[in-house]
């Protein structure tokens, strides 16, 4: 395993490196970056950014707003979050459930069990502590790689956490919980070790059990080539804020995988436009199911017959064909 290593504390470059990593590096073992950020707020591929943090208060404080190449739901990091990414090569029917336990979680568990702390594996893509979430999971494919990036709640700021993310009030409630700050927890409040630096090489040597981890430093021209993608897309505000066109009606439901917002443009009974937006775990990009729609006559039987040779689940990841369905003609 390849421990690639950065002092940056710029989520963008982060995201820029792993592209770098799966597009010209290409390595045909699994490759590790364990990482920090400023105060972020990172949304996930498939969300609305004005609708998932207070950008006001972002702007005031200094909290720089993010896309991520992953889907799931928003999250605000800080100095005080470990942020880990794992890339390895991907062939298609790999069960990418199976390396979030493996990859993902399992270095976790193991890490906070060497220091006396018990955890598990909540819903989609949660690790909890006592029923509180410490870290999330997201995941997509790229170019033959599965990505897989994980944040770990050492001790962010729970209170700056809260303020910032603006939870859709549906999600809570589906979580039978009262807000946001109750949901989740530091990990710093479970264990002894307070210094996230001893943590973080705990939990480095965790990731032993798949081989050595031999660590390196991106040379000048890779930094180089990272830098280009960083600034031509994570740092473009396109591809954060990017708007799509006018629609004329939008379609909104929640399912136990995630949720689902649809906006539609329907002129003459077809779709000339539309976008779909949700916190759902995709492995794939949702630009592929939208093309396949665009121009369907907007009837339940016409919608199925567009859907044929799309793979939605993996569009979707978390939901299905049947979930769009009932969002689309809710």
């Amino acid at each position: 395993m390849m421990l690639f290593e950065n002092n940056s504390t710029k989520a963008a470059f982060y995201f820029a490196a792993e592209e770098y990593i799966m597009m010209h590096y290409r390595p045909q073992e699994a490759a590790l970056m364990v990482w920090s950020t400023d105060d972020t707020v990172m949304i996930g591929a498939n969300q609305v950014a004005e609708a998932e943090s207070d950008g006001d208060y972002a702007k005031s404080v200094g909290i720089e707003i993010i896309r991520r190449p992953s889907g799931g739901g928003a999250i605000f990091t800080d100095p005080g979050t470990l942020q880990y990414t794992v890339i390895l090569p991907y062939r298609t029917g790999d069960d990418a459930k199976s390396f979030v336990r493996d990859w993902l979680a399992g270095p976790v568990i193991e890490t906070l069990a060497c220091f006396g702390a018990g955890v598990s594996i909540e819903g989609r893509n949660d690790i909890v502590i006592e029923g509180k979430k410490i870290a999330g999971i997201a995941q997509y494919i790229k170019n033959g790689y599965l990505c897989s990036h994980g944040s770990l709640l050492f001790n962010t700021d729970i209170a700056k956490l809260a303020r910032v993310l603006t939870v859709d009030r549906e999600k809570i409630k589906t979580k039978a919980i009262a807000s946001v700050d109750a949901r989740v927890t530091n990990i710093t409040d479970y264990i002894d070790e307070k210094d996230i630096r001893n943590f973080r090489e705990a939990f480095i040597e965790s990731f032993e059990h798949e081989g050595v981890v031999r660590r390196k430093a991106f040379k000048p021209d890779e930094l180089e080539k990272i830098g280009t993608i960083r600034r031509e897309r994570f740092e473009n505000p396109d591809w954060t804020y990017g708007h799509g066109p006018a629609y004329t009606t939008k379609k909104k439901k929640r399912f136990p995988g995630g949720g689902l917002e649809i906006s539609l443009d329907i002129k003459g009974g077809a779709i000339q436009n539309i976008r779909i937006n949700g916190d759902y775990m995709a492995l794939r990009p949702i630009v592929a199911l939208e093309e396949a729609l665009k121009g369907a006559a907007y009837r339940e039987d016409r919608v199925l017959t567009a859907l044929k040779g799309v793979d939605v689940k993996l569009c979707l990841g978390s939901l299905g064909e049947k979930e769009l369905m009932e969002t689309l003609f809710s």
